[in-house]
């Protein structure tokens, strides 16, 4: 059983007056993808948190299609400090995304991961917080902030990671939704590549062989089995063979034939 003294589950405080902070905002504007704004976020926590007797080290823990993951972090030892917690597959940061609750562990030597306390007080750390963003679906993330003494965050500290975290979350949801844009995005690109490359092999297939697209796709098909390689992939060797380089895809891109002309 856990001691109530060790850990502090809670649940998320409500603050309906805490908007999205515009600085926030300013950042995600300025970053290049979902990577850079988080570590700008966990770098300014840090900085925040920290004070002249105590530093405070920052990271995000990301739960995202069946993978968990750290994506940004204030040093390398918060990082590291994650990545313990993965090894021993639960703790205050995973249980804080999971459940989405408040976890505050006052000294990690009595709480109730003590594997991971003890691995983590070897790396220094002795008291964290975590505190869970709130995302829609899917998506769970949470901010873990490490300190190096025991008792390092009071009420008040707590309270200052909570509403952070609550007007981060609006810009991470913006920035996740970016995000997956980006990847389906690149899906498409590669799919689009990838039927490119058969398309022309196919056409050059009709040329010498005099037959129809189907029987040209078929007669593709089987040499890539035969071989055991993808069809794609042999369909690129064949153009290569043929025109001396790869088939390339110009789809809503800067080197889109369109894309350069001019009107008069």
């Amino acid at each position: 059983m856990i001691d109530p003294s060790s850990v502090a589950h809670r649940a998320i405080p409500s603050f309906p007056s805490v908007p999205t902070s515009a600085a926030l905002h300013q950042v995600l504007a300025a970053s290049a993808d979902l990577r850079e704004f988080l570590e700008e976020f966990a770098q300014v926590m840090a900085a925040h948190l920290s004070s002249e007797g105590t530093s405070v080290w920052c990271a995000v823990t990301l739960l995202r299609d069946g993978r968990v993951g750290t994506v940004a972090s204030s040093n390398a030892r918060a990082e590291v400090l994650d990545e313990i917690q993965y090894d021993y597959g639960d703790g205050p940061c995973l249980t804080a995304a999971r459940q989405q609750l408040l976890v505050h562990v006052p000294d990690l030597a009595a709480g109730p991961w003590p594997d991971y306390g003890q691995a983590a007080a070897a790396q220094g750390v002795r008291s964290i917080v975590a505190a869970p963003f709130d995302l829609p679906g899917p998506d769970k993330a949470a901010l873990n902030v490490y300190a190096g003494t025991v008792d390092a965050f009071n009420e008040e500290a707590i309270a200052a990671i909570t509403q952070e975290v609550v007007a981060a979350s609006t810009a991470l949801r913006l920035a996740l939704r970016l995000a997956r844009h980006q990847d389906t995005e690149t899906d498409l690109v590669a799919a689009m590549s990838s039927r490119t490359a058969i398309d022309v092999a196919v056409g050059i297939l009709i040329a010498q062989q005099h037959c129809t697209q189907a029987e040209a796709f078929e007669l593709l098909a089987a040499a890539a089995a035969r071989r055991g390689v993808k069809v794609r992939d042999l369909a690129v060797e064949l153009v290569k063979s043929i025109t001396g380089e790869a088939p390339t895809t110009h789809f809503n891109t800067p080197n889109a034939p369109w894309a350069q002309q001019r009107p008069d």
